[in-house]
């Protein structure tokens, strides 16, 4: 009789053949033959079956339940719906079984093992570990291991089956696993939602297997875990401290439609506004969420942290500008020592410089901003000359958001700088995390733009009463990948003494790059009287015009191999900067390019699959896209992979040469890194690099604004090149980077801290 397809049909089976297999999700195409079976006919010769293993190989035994399917152009497949490995019942199968579960033992001691317990051998090791001690040469410490790995490895794998067959990652099993143990299956069927608070497991995920327990679309547990995720998201993606109450009633039904797993249902229920309340109740009640009501009627949602963050940030603020600091040097001495400072260097400070070195000694916080080539580093300079020449014992701190952008301020005031993180110790996303104290006398931040809402609180939390700070950055660049606008906070609340730069000096006047940087600032476009100038005798700034996309990505390729061949320059001076991600243009396609150009395969070079169309290959340039602070490697940090390959106990591993570490992954934290021969504008932020190569281009002008262009440019240190249509720069000039993101800093400081003395 020829089963029906769907029928539910219990079997067992050897693998015969792996014809396919993604390592990321188990999923397999595998041939085989059964050993139980039940029935005599078969609607297929060939036993073909399909299903998600955690691991495989040829001659392993499962059994499992799935039914038959019919294919037009393969006939029929055997597609499992959940599988279970059977232990071996040769000897010869168990020492296989043994090696591969095992990590570590060899073909001799399996061998051994067998030999002492014959076809019993798991069932004893399992039983107890001492068993072990029976065979010749066996240590306790190994035993304990070969039991352990065992014993782990059967739970493991039950697990892992579950959620591959919902469609999970195999790196997804072993987050649930090394989160709930082997209550895994249970707590997930008990509320799936519980997914969420894995790290890097989303709502999304959480939802596929809420689907598949038939969990209600509007369920209390459904729609309060879909709240957070949507929380998150606009917090990430639009760098928002809160999310309005209304925004999210407005929005919440149809991201959770898009969002989750219940893309294909039809009548879904609707989200009402009562659900949505109770909802809130429990976030509110388990302090997942706090809520502010405005004078408005207003209600303002906050991820519990960031609503921590916020008010911390105001009442250490108000702490450090309201209390009177002793001025590090009085105006006598300042004036003595700029008349001398500028005789001895031979220079002539402009205004606004003397008056940033009068407000940043005669305060205890203040504000330096401008553009390139407004002499934000001498100001800097004179300000750390003069600090040392009233007192000559005080103790200076210097450090940026970045490791490149710390780098950068030593390598210009000669002083040793770090990254905030490393000066103030924070190594981890936690408002319990505990930080450094930064004592001494004065402290300087610089690249401040980049200075999202949590590491400002935990930097002001970390700053010793007595010391004074100054905060240096150009509030036209972009604002931080993270959430919050504190520089323009700071700025705009006119609580805290600012100081902006903007005389351009004679000598940057040369620069194109210094120059069409202010001028698209300024509005100024290609065509304008004193528009853009694109002088390619100058060889500081370039416009290669190629309207077609294809022939776009040709002309960045062709600016990198002339910068190597006919210039001199190595491939690690060279970043290419794209708007966007996805496209032609974007950073993945580019990539892609750039990795086969210039780090192609060879026989010499390990390789490590990232996703099913990615992949990273010893020497390939790599940038961490997340802050890890148990690796100590941080969001936007650039390196060269050295190693790819397994560790001591078999499992894969990346290492990464950063400038000032080696790093190793291991295959979860390796999902942090990607290429980065191309990145996005807002990764670069806080680097420079010799050459700078841009498209920009009609199909990037959703994300383009003259902000993004700005930024990209000011990180070249001595050549612009962008590839694409001038029409598109001009309509990029025309768009300025409204950034608005919810937050309440500066209202909060205007209405929290009292005015500056006059």
């Amino acid at each position: 009789m020829i089963p029906k397809e769907g029928m539910n049909i219990p079997v067992r089976f050897e693998v015969v053949k792996i014809r396919h297999r993604n390592e990321a999700n188990g999923y397999t195409i595998l041939q085989a033959k059964f050993i139980d079976y039940p029935s005599t006919y078969l609607p297929t010769s060939e036993i073909v079956i399909i299903g998600n293993f955690p691991s495989i190989l040829v001659e392993d035994e499962f059994e499992g339940v799935g039914s038959w399917k019919s294919n037009n152009v393969f006939g029929y497949n055997f597609v499992l719906e959940q599988a279970k490995r059977v232990v071996p019942q040769t000897e010869k199968g168990i020492q296989e079984f043994l090696k591969r579960c095992a990590k570590g033992i060899g073909a001799k001691t399996a061998e051994k093992i067998v030999k002492t317990f014959g076809i019993q051998t798991i069932s004893i090791i399992e039983k107890d570990w001492k068993n072990l001690l029976k065979v010749q040469g066996m240590g306790e410490k190994r035993a304990k291991a070969i039991h352990e790995k065992l014993i782990v490895h059967k739970r493991f794998e039950e697990i892992a089956m579950y959620v591959l067959s919902q469609g999970a990652s195999y790196n997804t099993a072993i987050r649930i696993y090394e989160a709930f143990g082997e209550s895994a299956i249970m707590r997930i069927k008990e509320n799936p939602y519980v997914l969420c608070t894995i790290p890097k497991i989303g709502f999304a995920e959480a939802d596929r297997f809420g689907r598949a327990e038939r969990v209600p679309f509007s369920h209390v547990e459904r729609v309060k875990y879909g709240i957070l995720q949507f929380l998150e998201l606009n917090t990430k993606n639009r760098g928002n401290l809160y999310t309005e109450k209304q925004y999210l009633n407005e929005r919440i039904q149809k991201f959770l439609l898009d969002y989750g797993a219940f893309k294909a249902e039809k009548n879904v229920e609707v989200i009402s506004p009562d659900r949505v309340n109770e909802a809130l109740k429990f976030l509110k009640d388990e302090e997942k969420i706090a809520i502010e009501k405005e004078k408005n009627g207003t209600e303002c949602i906050y991820m519990k942290s960031y609503h921590i963050t916020e008010n911390q940030i105001v009442r250490h603020l108000k702490k450090l500008i309201e209390e009177p600091k002793t001025p590090i040097a009085l105006t006598s001495q300042i004036d003595t020592f700029i008349e001398e400072y500028q005789a001895t260097k031979g220079i002539t400070l402009a205004q606004r410089q003397k008056e940033a070195v009068y407000m940043a000694l005669r305060n205890g916080m203040s504000i330096l901003t401008g553009g390139p080539g407004t002499g934000k580093t001498q100001t800097i300079n004179t300000i750390i000359q003069c600090i040392k020449s009233v007192k000559p014992t005080a103790v200076i701190h210097l450090c940026a958001p970045t490791g490149k952008a710390s780098k950068r301020m030593t390598e210009l005031t000669g002083m040793d700088a770090m990254t905030i993180h490393r000066t103030i110790g924070l190594n981890s996303f936690e408002k319990e995390n505990e930080t450094s104290v930064i004592e001494g006398d004065f402290v300087i931040i610089d690249e401040s733009s980049m200075i999202d809402a949590f590491v400002f609180y935990k930097l002001l939390e970390s700053i010793d009463e007595d010391v004074r700070i100054l905060f240096v950055g150009d509030y036209e660049q972009l604002p931080s990948v993270g959430p919050g606008l504190i520089l323009r906070d700071l700025i705009n609340s006119n609580k805290i003494p600012t100081t902006v730069l903007n005389e351009i000096f004679r000598q940057a006047r040369e620069s194109q790059i210094v120059m069409n940087s202010h001028k698209i600032i300024n509005g100024v476009k290609t065509g304008d009287e004193d528009g853009l100038t694109f002088d390619v005798e100058k060889k500081d700034f370039y416009f290669v015009r190629r309207s077609d996309k294809i022939k776009a990505q040709q002309g960045i390729l062709e600016s990198v191999e002339s910068f190597i061949k006919n210039h001199g320059y190595k491939l690690q001076d060279i970043q290419i900067l794209s708007p966007m991600r996805k496209g032609d243009l974007g950073v993945w396609q580019l990539n892609r390019l750039m990795q086969q150009k210039y780090n192609p395969p060879t026989a010499h070079k390990r390789e490590m699959k990232l996703d099913e169309i990615s992949l990273l290959r010893e020497g390939d340039k790599v940038i961490q896209t997340t802050n890890n602070y148990e690796l100590e490697v941080f969001n936007g940090e650039v390196g060269y992979v050295k190693y790819i390959g397994l560790n001591a106990d078999g499992d894969q591993i990346v290492e990464v040469d950063f400038d000032d570490k080696t790093i190793t992954y291991d295959a979860l934290s390796v999902e942090e890194l990607e290429l980065a021969y191309v990145m996005t504008i807002h990764k670069s932020q806080g680097s420079e690099f010799p050459i700078v190569i841009m498209p920009i281009h009609a199909s990037q002008e959703i994300m383009l604004n003259k902000n993004l262009v700005y930024t990209a440019w000011t990180r070249a240190k001595q050549t612009v090149v962008c590839v694409g249509t001038t029409s598109a720069l001009d309509k990029a000039i025309d768009k300025n980077d409204n950034t608005l993101r919810n937050s309440k800093i500066k209202d909060k400081i205007i209405e929290q801290i009292q005015p500056l003395a006059s």
